[in-house]
């Protein structure tokens, strides 16, 4: 498996105050800001594995794909998956200085000064007021051209250039927030400065993996198994399954396999 995604029936601490984390097992991609590294054999796997998504709790999450908050733990797990890439490229200002100033909370989230197009790695989609002020109108909901060449499904043609407000007054950390306007002063930044410090995504978009076999996985207490819970992981499994190609344009693919759940004890 490319990717494992695990569940729990019982809580246990998570960092800091996430609702779910990524752990990188493996980075083979140059030119996204991460150093290469494998350590896929710790985890029993042989050179396959690249990430593990802890979701938590399944009975915190919202598992039914008719309740509206069920779109919020769609939303966590593409947020998740999108760690495996993103965020931690920086650029060259235009003083020919490197800058981090694209990423926000704990280096590994887009600003939130950037127009991130609604990235679920934060950032907000910024309107221009034309008088100095820009309003969040959109956030945490797609994955950004910048991603998508992250991802390796985007060229650097196919970035465009990046709004990033100047207000030294703002915290870049701060979480989106639809609906905020905010002053400062716009500067673009492009995936030519980004790539004059990171270098070019290798591989490229014409060879860069496309399809990720992906399991999902329940971790229960002892005595505590009910099978339930594995009716609500489908969901989201089959959720997830339609929104990753959704968000990659139709061009990537969660590849899956099914257990017969009367198979499951």
């Amino acid at each position: 498996y490319d990717f494992l995604v695990i569940f729990s029936n019982f809580d246990f601490k998570m960092p800091s105050d996430a609702k779910a984390f990524y752990l990188g097992i493996k980075n083979d991609t140059q030119g996204i800001g991460k150093p290469l590294f494998d350590n896929s054999s710790l985890f029993g796997s042989n050179g396959k594995l690249q990430g593990i998504i802890d979701m938590g709790n399944i009975s915190i999450l919202v598992i039914d794909p008719l309740d509206p908050k069920f779109e919020e733990t769609l939303d966590i797990l593409s947020h998740e998956k999108m760690h495996r890439w993103g965020a931690h490229v920086r650029f060259k200002d235009s003083s020919g200085n490197i800058s981090t100033a694209l990423l926000g909370r704990d280096s590994t989230h887009w600003s939130f000064l950037l127009d991130s197009k609604g990235s679920v790695l934060y950032g907000n989609k910024w309107q221009d007021n034309g008088n100095g002020t820009f309003t969040s109108i959109d956030a945490n909901k797609y994955y950004s051209p910048l991603d998508l060449y992250l991802m390796g499904f985007n060229g650097r043609s196919q970035v465009p250039q990046m709004l990033l407000i100047d207000n030294p007054g703002i915290d870049p950390a701060r979480m989106p927030e639809v609906g905020t306007t905010i002053s400062g002063t716009p500067r673009y930044i492009t995936i030519d400065d980004i790539i004059a410090v990171e270098g070019e995504r290798i591989p490229g978009p014409s060879v860069s993996q496309k399809t990720f076999k992906t399991a999902f996985i329940l971790i229960t207490e002892p005595g505590t198994f009910t099978g339930y819970e594995i009716y609500g992981i489908e969901n989201v499994r089959n959720g997830f399954v339609t929104r990753f190609s959704i968000l990659t344009d139709g061009r990537g693919l969660m590849q899956v396999a099914s257990v017969l759940k009367e198979e499951i004890a």
